[in-house]
């Protein structure tokens, strides 16, 4: 385990032979802060870059948002200009009838 001889039978025995416990267990500190420090270095960095990436997401969900109400207006455009298109196109055909039956009752009479 990563804690195995801070506290532990097998970390005591281990840094006793061969110097002074207080020396090891220094060194055993001053290389666990450095480490430290180099995670503390790396989750800043993390954090920015989380930030940024919140920001960007948050960017590009209004650009979404926006480009679909757009995408719906026109649609709504293209259905009323549809609808009108097809009353436009009944219109025609009422008065083509109607011209056809002015012009059967004239050649007829």
């Amino acid at each position: 385990m990563w804690f195995e001889g801070i506290s532990g039978q097998a970390g005591l025995g281990r840094l006793s032979k061969g110097g002074n416990m207080t020396e090891g267990l220094t060194e055993r500190l001053l290389s666990a802060e450095r480490e430290a420090g180099f995670h503390e270095r790396d989750m800043s960095s993390f954090e920015r870059e989380r930030i940024d990436l919140e920001h960007r997401v948050n960017r590009m969900e209004a650009e979404l948002e926006s480009l679909r109400k757009r995408r719906l207006e026109a649609y709504s455009r293209w259905w009323n200009a549809r609808d009108d298109r097809d009353r436009a196109r009944h219109v025609c055909r009422r008065l083509r009838r109607r011209i056809d039956k002015v012009r059967r009752r004239g050649s007829g009479a």
